[in-house]
């Protein structure tokens, strides 16, 4: 756990930096989806009247972004700008010592096409995750009480059936939230960043698993509390501000990880020492 203290101890040296780059994926996220409702749907679940799978479905895949379509273009646009732009800031921080932000867009440049690249790929798995799960947890519902309101025991194995494909899902991600850096620092095709991404993680699995689980379970706890309160209006200034927190802290750790399990000098820690 030790890139997780790492990863916290960046966010606040450059939480205003990285906030100003990261806050566009975060309001469009925050507007159009519910922060981890693969997770944080439980509660609303717990409390409905299940009359079908589309009725699962729709706790799980927001209706209106999933329906419109332009709401899942404006969310992809958004979180391409950010990541990409953090990214390459916070590379630059680690091998100049200082943190800049000029020529935003130049700064993308470098990592907009692998960030395309691995989105896509990522958010074709996300979908089939997404539709999986659905499935899974359906089935168990008709299995367990038939359609209906959900019994305690009904939420309490969806809750644990969620959960398991959730870490599931993130052990996957361990290797892939490297290819991106992989291709832009080391000039690596895609194939070679995925098969350099997987030895990265050689006898290190464990620690980068539960360093990138942590703000996800974070964001779908505060999610479930949250998820009673009546004014929509404040329910999307909370679901910015997860979001926010949660991209933070994403691409903040994915180069604080990076760095170190490559032996690679970062700059800004001995700037910041000094």
């Amino acid at each position: 756990m030790a890139y997780v203290k790492k990863t916290f101890k960046y966010m606040l040296k450059a939480f205003w930096a990285l906030a100003l780059v990261c806050l566009p994926a975060a309001l469009a996220l925050g507007v159009f989806t519910k922060p981890m409702a693969s997770l944080s749907y439980i509660g609303e679940y717990a409390s409905s009247d299940i009359k079908g799978f589309a009725d699962i479905f729709w706790l799980i895949f927001n209706k209106y972004a999933t329906k419109y379509v332009y709401p899942i273009v404006l969310i992809f646009v958004a979180l391409v700008f950010s990541s990409a732009l953090s990214l390459s800031v916070i590379e630059k921080h680690f091998r100049v010592g200082k943190l800049m932000l000029r020529a935003p867009l130049g700064q993308i440049n470098n990592y907009f096409l692998p960030v395309v690249i691995s989105y896509t790929i990522l958010a074709l798995i996300m979908a089939l995750y997404g539709i999986i799960q659905t499935g899974l947890v359906a089935l168990l519902h008709v299995l367990l009480s038939g359609w209906g309101q959900p019994t305690v025991f009904n939420a309490v194995i969806a809750a644990i059936l969620s959960f398991g494909l959730f870490v599931l899902s993130m052990w996957a991600a361990c290797s892939a939230m490297y290819w991106t850096p992989m291709m832009v620092i080391y000039g690596f095709s895609f194939r070679d960043a995925a098969a350099a991404s997987i030895r990265l993680l050689d006898g290190n699995m464990f620690g980068i698993l539960c360093g990138l689980i942590l703000p996800f379970v974070i964001v779908a706890v505060l999610q479930n509390a949250f998820c009673f309160i009546p004014n929509a209006v404040v329910l999307i200034v909370l679901a910015v501000l997860l979001y926010l927190f949660l991209i933070m802290y994403v691409m903040s750790f994915i180069m604080v990880s990076m760095f170190g399990l490559s032996k690679m000098e970062r700059r800004d820690e001995k700037s910041f020492r000094g």
